[in-house]
């Protein structure tokens, strides 16, 4: 189904495409930063859950068209806006500190790309972890599987009761749908990670 320009359209489901799937989560991203707001901001001031926002962001749902109004309204941009995607450079690069910003009190970390992939996402970050804490992360969903390449210092990280210890130069592989733990063990420890994630079949959130 085409979704119109008209982002005050009544229909109760878009049937957006992948690919325009993958430009929504990216269009957003995009005026996230321009606006300077975090996933919980857009939420509040959209009105939409955040659950249903972060699920946008990894190309795991098919909004309502609702949904999608919403959002456009917030920005000031049409629903056509959101799901069209801006031509791709020959070269793309993500220079240093400019990734969608994931830093906490453990962690300073950005997301460098997260793109559709096949039948799945992939997303790439880089995280630094201080020490002197553990952060645990929850599942990132059924099949997802995170790998991880040490570049500096030695960190304790893994599914929770399966850690292992990895020093810089070493690659680490498990299953992200379960409980995980990071925790530095000298120095500040930098990784770089891959997610990869199998795409649910599209579904409507209300």
């Amino acid at each position: 189904m085409t979704v119109p320009g008209d982002r005050r359209a009544d229909a109760t489901e878009t049937g957006v495409r992948v690919d325009q799937l993958q430009a929504l989560a990216e269009n957003i991203r995009a005026l996230r930063a321009t606006h300077g707001l975090s996933l919980s901001q857009l939420a509040e001031r959209s009105g939409i859950a955040k659950a249903t926002l972060f699920k946008i962001d990894r190309c795991q749902t098919n909004p309502t068209l609702d949904t999608l109004t919403a959002i456009a309204d917030t920005f000031d941009v049409t629903v056509i806006d959101l799901l069209t995607m801006a031509p791709s450079p020959v070269v793309d690069v993500v220079h240093a500190g400019e990734g969608l910003d994931l830093s906490d009190d453990q962690s300073k970390g950005e997301v460098l790309r997260s793109q559709v992939i096949g039948a799945g996402t992939l997303e790439i970050h880089s995280q630094r972890f201080r020490v002197g804490g553990a952060e645990v992360s929850h599942s990132h969903g059924a099949g997802t599987r995170e790998h991880v390449l040490v570049h500096a210092g030695t960190i304790r990280l893994g599914p929770i009761g399966h850690e292992v210890d990895v020093s810089a130069g070493d690659y680490v592989t498990y299953l992200a749908d379960c409980p995980h733990r990071w925790q530095a063990v000298s120095d500040e420890a930098h990784v770089w990670i891959v997610h990869t994630s199998p795409r649910a079949a599209a579904f409507i959130d209300g």
